[in-house]
């Protein structure tokens, strides 16, 4: 599992309403490992990225029920189903089983399941611009403390 924290601020923040906001990539693009995070950096994100799991939605900490420090860290995520859709969405389950207050966004072609749970979906052509939009009404909306 490929692991990148491409951005940091040492600013603490008590609640989601004002930046900056820690945003977990939860994709398995290996594009991501050279990926410039500028524009959500910019839009005051503070970027991790998780491949996920390789082969086995077990290989996920989440998935197995246990603690994941990138998703207890993360006020919202990005989320990519499209790659393998069995496994991605055992990871997006788990993830939303393990925190339902975390806003999470999905990149998917067509309509995920779950949009009814509180999932806001987007294209995966959605320009870069059109996913920050989305993150930040994403993590506005759900208005639960940071943990």
């Amino acid at each position: 599992m490929f692991q990148r924290k491409v951005h940091r601020s040492p600013t603490i923040v008590t609640e989601r309403h004002s930046p900056p906001w820690r945003l977990l990539i939860e994709s398995p693009e290996p594009g991501l490992a050279i990926s410039n995070f500028d524009a959500f950096r910019d839009a005051g994100f503070e970027v991790t990225v998780c491949e996920g799991p390789a082969r086995d939605a077990h290989e996920c900490p989440a998935v197995r029920g246990e603690p994941c420090p990138l998703m207890t860290e993360a006020d919202v995520v990005l989320f990519d189903l499209d790659s393998d859709p069995l496994t991605r969405s055992q990871v997006l389950a788990a993830i939303r089983a393990s925190r339902p207050d975390l806003p999470i966004v999905v990149r998917s072609t067509a309509p995920a399941p779950a949009t009814a749970d509180g999932f806001t979906t987007i294209r995966p052509t959605t320009s870069v611009g059109g996913q920050v939009s989305a993150l930040r009404k994403a993590v506005l909306r759900w208005p639960s403390p940071r943990v």
